[in-house]
């Protein structure tokens, strides 16, 4: 429902899996699109686990397919 939106992140940082917990707590429609939408950190794709610091752009990348 918003093309962007801010998310307030600790100091020492958060891994992918706290950002989508705390992105569910007030989009719960979100929650279900986890497991088909990847994650972007500073314009590049991240790997599980990787830590989100505070200033870092995410962006939520839906499936795409092409030939």
């Amino acid at each position: 429902g918003c093309s962007e939106m801010e998310l307030p992140c600790e100091e020492a940082g958060m891994n992918d899996e706290t950002f989508w917990t705390r992105l569910a707590e007030g989009h719960a429609s979100l929650k279900s699109l986890r497991a088909s939408v990847r994650l972007a950190r500073n314009h590049e794709f991240m790997v599980a686990g990787e830590l989100i610091k505070p200033g870092d752009e995410i962006a939520l990348i839906p499936p795409v397919s092409g030939g």
